[in-house]
């Protein structure tokens, strides 16, 4: 598994604000999270890199009170969240695609999910995809949620996690 890669602008630690977004790496595999529990700050700009390292499709949902193959309250509800998926094609590296996918505009076309879609805020990714979601949290939204992943019996398996706004 991937360890978890937490970088701030210019290399540094500090959770200043006006600072280039906070950058994390999460890994999906069969039937978990990493890192577990996932800690974002609110109130600053922050860049989830999200890597499906297993080998079948996974979903990235966070929220409180499952139900069905949904949480009741989607943590991201809302909120202008910007997801896109990223090419790896490129001698190992990554980088964004050429057309990017934005949760609001093209969501059917890369499998990610904002608001007014029949779930809350998700994507899902094929085995080897990486998505890039970018957004800030706001104070109100501090606390404890958690991540899972509602295909077919990923959830009852145990892939749901911890995610803390702090």
């Amino acid at each position: 598994m991937l360890a978890a890669l937490v970088l701030a602008g210019g290399g540094s630690s500090s959770f200043a604000q006006g600072t280039e977004a906070l950058r994390i790496e999460v890994t999906l595999d069969e039937y978990s999270f990493f890192p577990d529990p996932l800690r974002i700050p609110a109130g600053r700009e922050v860049t989830l890199i999200i890597r499906n390292e297993g080998r079948v499709s996974h979903e990235f949902m966070a929220g409180r009170e499952p139900e069905g193959n949904d949480f009741r309250q989607d943590l991201f509800g809302g909120l202008h969240v910007n997801i896109e998926e990223v090419d790896r094609t490129e001698a190992g590296h990554a980088h964004q695609a050429d057309t990017p996918s934005h949760a609001e505009e093209n969501a059917d076309d890369a499998h990610a999910h904002g608001e007014g879609h029949e779930h809350g805020t998700m994507v899902e990714a094929k085995a080897g995809q990486t998505f890039v979601m970018t957004f800030t949290l706001p104070e109100d939204r501090r606390g404890e949620w958690t991540t899972g992943c509602f295909l077919s019996g990923h959830y009852e398996a145990g892939m749901h996690g911890t995610l803390i706004v702090e």
